[in-house]
């Protein structure tokens, strides 16, 4: 498996786990949203950089899976639009995405009543090989500036995924840390020793 495609789809699968504002706007969100760590509010958008640069929207379409209901998320790079699910429900957010050769299985990505030093993991098959995901809160309640943005009430949540086939470890484990900002959602990814991916602009509805 290609270390730098599996991340790719990844980042745009995770990419899509937020809502937007302009940077004008950063520290006054929508009171819709202004609780959320995630937001989805129909029509919100946000822009991220990095080496391949891309934006999301929130649709404001809905899909039930399991019983539950999701909200859909458009990622967009260039002429490629990949969808993603997100459901929220008592501070948990989950998402779904439909990607070629990702398993279509629910992800808890954030657990924002979790405390510092909390984890999960998440286990799947991925084209034969095992893939675990391990979360962690490294930090809550902390102030940090992006693209000379500054945010506050930051929750820094860590994965680190491992990979093996046959019980032999088929590439090194990948270090990954998300920032989510109250109110605004998902305004920096880190895939360590590799790139990061920062949040331009976003406009919440």
């Amino acid at each position: 498996m290609n270390k730098l495609n599996y991340l790719l789809i990844w980042c745009l699968c995770l990419g899509t786990l937020i809502s937007c504002g302009d940077k004008d706007e950063a520290a006054q969100p929508a009171s819709e949203a202004a609780a959320d760590y995630i937001p989805s509010t129909k029509g919100s958008t946000w822009n991220y950089g990095g080496k391949t640069p891309y934006t999301c929207i929130a649709t404001g379409e809905t899909k039930v899976i399991d019983g539950k209901t999701y909200t859909k998320i458009e990622a967009r790079a260039g002429s490629q639009v990949n969808v993603s699910y997100l459901h929220k429900e008592n501070g948990v957010y989950t998402q779904v995405a439909f990607q070629p050769n990702i398993p279509q299985e629910p992800i808890p990505m954030l657990k924002e009543h979790l405390p510092v030093g909390g984890t999960w993991e998440v286990a799947m098959v991925v084209n034969g090989i095992n893939t675990k995901m391990a979360f962690a809160i490294k930090a809550k309640g902390m102030a940090k500036t992006v693209e000379g943005n500054s945010y506050k009430e930051v929750i820094h949540v860590e994965m680190v995924s491992s990979y093996t086939y046959m019980g032999y470890e088929v590439m090194e484990p990948i270090t990954t840390n998300y920032y989510y900002a109250k109110g605004v959602g998902l305004i920096f990814s880190e895939f360590v020793g590799m790139e990061s991916r920062p949040l331009l602009s976003y406009d919440i509805k």
